[in-house]
């Protein structure tokens, strides 16, 4: 077990996360980790937040901290240049001249106890949930969730709008049907809607398009699609509890400034 001083560095800071979080878990594809910044720097106040929108690094060039943790990594693809304008490139040379260092963590999160998916799974008061999305071929975790439900699409879908509103919110099958087990998968899951079949009647996640919609329905898995950044947001008051178990430094959360690109 990591034991950090009273003024832990950034490396610290994320050996400290590691040990929940496992980052060696996470998904081949993502960029994981410290992505910006100095590991040695020392630091006494941390930021946390969904994604670091124009919004979010607004408020932290208001407000400075020493270390960002985000859920969506700043930085997906290799840059060959970071100039000043409004891009992912952009934000993260705003970041640098306020001396923020950025740690992500996603798909580890995801998969991890009590992480999104555990979160998104606790909302729709599964039962008897378990992992499920695993491939180790692709290099994938579990970072879904599936469990007892007992009752109708209908009812699934109430719940949903309860839980994220009608905006945007769009379900795909039978509403008498009766759902035995739902599988969730937070973010865009469209791509485990083969495993959701074997194992649930309905799969809650985001980003699903109208291909994916008809195979599931083909396959007889009902869709409920919130969104995607809906489909994560129960999950950021963990990563904000993950953020307060970091001993002597001020936790800042930003992750009430919403990532949702859909008006």
């Amino acid at each position: 077990m990591v034991t950090l001083p009273d003024v832990p560095t950034v490396k610290e800071i994320e050996e400290h996360l590691a040990e929940r979080t496992r980052p060696e878990t996470a998904a081949d594809w993502d960029p994981v980790g410290l992505q910006v910044g100095d590991p040695n720097t020392e630091v006494s106040r941390v930021g946390v937040c969904h994604e670091l929108t124009e919004e979010v690094v607004a408020a932290i060039e208001e407000s400075p901290v020493d270390l960002v943790i985000t859920y969506h990594p700043l930085l997906f693809a290799r840059v060959n240049r970071i100039v000043a304008g409004r891009s992912p490139e952009a934000r993260t040379l705003r970041l640098i001249q306020t001396g923020a260092a950025v740690l992500v963590t996603h798909t580890d999160f995801d998969a991890a106890p009590g992480g999104t998916a555990d979160a998104l799974a606790a909302v729709f008061n599964l039962r008897d949930i378990e992992p499920f999305g695993a491939d180790e071929e692709t290099g994938t975790p579990a970072i879904g969730r599936v469990g007892e439900f007992g009752d109708s699409l209908g009812a699934l879908d109430a719940r949903a709008t309860d839980l994220f509103g009608v905006a945007g919110l769009r379900i795909s099958g039978d509403r008498k049907k009766e759902l035995d087990r739902v599988a969730v998968v937070p973010g865009s899951g469209s791509d485990f809607i083969e495993a959701a079949a074997e194992a649930a009647d309905a799969l809650v996640t985001g980003d699903v398009s109208h291909h994916r919609v008809v195979y599931a329905l083909d396959l007889g898995l009902a869709i409920v699609d919130p969104g995607h950044a809906a489909t994560e947001r129960p999950g950021m008051p963990g990563l904000v509890a993950l953020a307060g178990t970091i001993p002597e430094v001020e936790v800042v959360d930003l992750t009430h400034i919403d990532p949702e690109t859909w008006g």
